[in-house]
């Protein structure tokens, strides 16, 4: 006899999306991943409009990550165009990013994910007997905020990035607070690694086969722009041909298409950057790595969630001192003029939840051709292969318990499931 198990909405997740498990005597017979979010065509929207309104709509999105969306499209479009930034531009806006992705990992591991390991509904259920890691959570995502608010405009969608470098910078004394602010803050990054190695992984999910995929860094440290793309089987390619190797495919119950590297599923993600570049870590980041080293495991998702706690550190570390480097070249040109021309370019960049591809092609200064893969449409089939991993190991125990660990595994993944839907046909 066949049992259906359904999860009508994963909570604590953006966008909506269920999970469809059905099984019988003999174990696991179906598992499906159901994005049931609308189709949103941002890359058809933004046909045809001039290059400086198409980068506006970008960000729109997501408001998890609008910068990562903002900053990679970018980057894109100078590339088209064939404008490159001043070095200490390049430096503001990679910290403008680190923003967005303080502000994520917060938000995740602490109100979305952290209630599982605790064993609580939500992240206002903790408040009475958790409030130092509420008010830590606060605090963390606060100064990802701000940094996103104090050189974007806004903490969301921001609209001080712009071609060719920022429409205003902030003061010296601008800088020099955000610094302070992320001297104070680094402690509470340092106490996440630990509470998060210390609540230990799940290790139902062992997948052997599980491929990982991340930016090569340009700079040769651990970071988020890069021209090459690292695979964990020791293959590299450049972004240019990230179509030959990041192959999408339309699934049926699914409004968000499947990726896949080599006719297989892939990961990407904090533990997917931890697993190709560890080696380029440096800092406290380097030390609670070698620590927890055991820990970083490439065969399981929920190692992810320890991943973001390290990057908490390490991008904390890594603002402050890009604001030294900006600082000592202070002061600084907030932008150049730059020329639009036809062409067509490509980026790829770490955002929060892994790497995000955008191609973009420019003709008579408008946009004649969007290409975006979010990380999320990257992430969903090895997503749904962890979920029925899980349902395999647990399909005979009581079903409101295999529906809380298949929820925790997509959470794991830090699902952005309004981004994975832009659905385009030219």
């Amino acid at each position: 006899m066949y049992i259906p198990i359904t999860i009508d909405h994963i909570a604590r997740v953006e966008g909506k999306g269920g999970v469809e498990i059905v099984i019988d005597d003999s174990g696991v017979k179906e598992v499906k991943l159901n994005i049931i979010e609308g189709p949103r065509f941002f890359e058809a929207i933004t046909v045809g409009k001039k290059l400086d309104e198409a980068l506006a709509v970008y960000p729109r999105i997501c408001s998890f990550c609008s910068a990562a969306h903002k900053l990679t499209a970018i980057e894109a479009a100078e590339k088209a165009i064939g404008f490159t930034p001043r070095e200490e531009i390049q430096k503001i806006r990679e910290l403008l990013y680190i923003g967005d992705m303080i502000e994520s990992h917060a938000l995740h591991l602490y109100l979305l994910v952290l209630p599982d390991y605790l064993g609580y509904p939500d992240p206002l259920s903790m408040i009475d007997r958790y409030k130092r890691e509420i008010e830590y959570a606060l605090k963390l995502k606060n100064i990802g905020s701000k940094i996103m608010d104090v050189l974007g405009s806004r903490a969301i969608h921001q609209e001080n990035a712009i071609l060719g470098g920022f429409g205003k910078l902030p003061s010296r004394a601008q800088f020099e607070e955000l610094k302070r602010e992320l001297k104070e803050i680094l402690p509470l990054a340092e106490y996440t690694v630990e509470l998060f190695a210390k609540l230990g992984q799940f290790s139902e999910v062992d997948d052997k086969e599980n491929v990982h995929m991340a930016v090569k860094p340009r700079d040769g440290v651990y970071g988020i722009y890069g021209d090459y793309i690292k695979v964990s089987d020791g293959f590299e390619f450049p972004v240019e041909d990230y179509k030959k190797w990041i192959v999408e495919r339309v699934v049926e119950h699914s409004f968000a298409k499947h990726s896949f590297y080599k006719e297989k599923p892939f990961m990407v993600g904090a533990i997917s950057r931890i697993v190709n570049n560890a080696d380029l870590l440096y800092g406290r980041a380097k030390g609670l790595y070698e620590k927890y080293k055991d820990l970083f495991r490439y065969d399981n998702c929920f190692a992810n969630n320890l991943a973001q706690a390290l990057e908490l550190v390490y991008f904390t570390e890594k603002a402050i001192d890009i604001i030294d480097e900006i600082l000592a070249k202070w002061p600084i040109r907030e932008r150049d003029s730059v020329e639009i021309k036809d062409g067509f370019g490509i980026s790829i960049t770490e955002a929060p939840r892994g790497l995000l591809v955008y191609a973009l092609e420019v003709k008579d200064g408008r946009v004649s051709y969007a290409d975006i893969i979010t990380p999320t449409a990257m992430n969903l089939a090895i997503m749904e292969r962890h979920v029925r991993l899980m349902a395999e190991k647990h399909y005979q125990d009581d079903p409101e318990r295999l529906k809380l660990l298949s929820e925790m595994v997509v959470r794991a993944f830090d699902p952005c499931i309004s981004c994975s839907v832009h659905v385009v046909k030219f």
